[in-house]
């Protein structure tokens, strides 16, 4: 009767030992952050927004233009704020607004106020 107990072990530690982990090893390259789309209007000015969903430090920056949505969504996740703009010639406005947004006033500070202070404007 002392063999079962000893095979029983055995067996136990076999499996343990050869089972698949089951941690949670996501590599860096794999993590995804929640991100976040909104849009604004500022008089003739129209964008989309794409940003990690929780702003922690100062992100970059960037802006593109409408139509490369996927490439503003990966850029989220990858902690950039990605504004969308439809007109090439607005693009100074644009990064006006963001500025003044940046000291926390003009036009976008309600809608965005959370950003203030997450991001960096690059000067040309």
């Amino acid at each position: 009767m002392a063999i079962v107990p000893r095979v029983l072990v055995a067996v136990v530690c076999a499996m343990v030992l050869t089972a698949p982990s089951t941690a949670a090893t996501t590599s860096l390259d794999d993590y995804r952050p929640a991100i976040m789309r909104m849009e604004y209007a500022v008089g003739d000015l129209t964008a989309e927004v794409h940003a990690p969903r929780t702003l922690v430090g100062v992100l970059p920056l960037v802006f593109n233009f409408r139509g490369y949505d996927y490439l503003a969504r990966d850029m989220a996740r990858r902690g950039f704020v990605v504004v969308l703009v439809s007109d090439r010639l607005s693009l100074d406005r644009h990064a006006q607004l963001w500025r003044e947004l940046d000291a926390g006033a003009g036009p976008l500070a309600e809608r965005f106020r959370g950003f203030a202070g997450h991001f960096s404007v690059a000067e040309p």
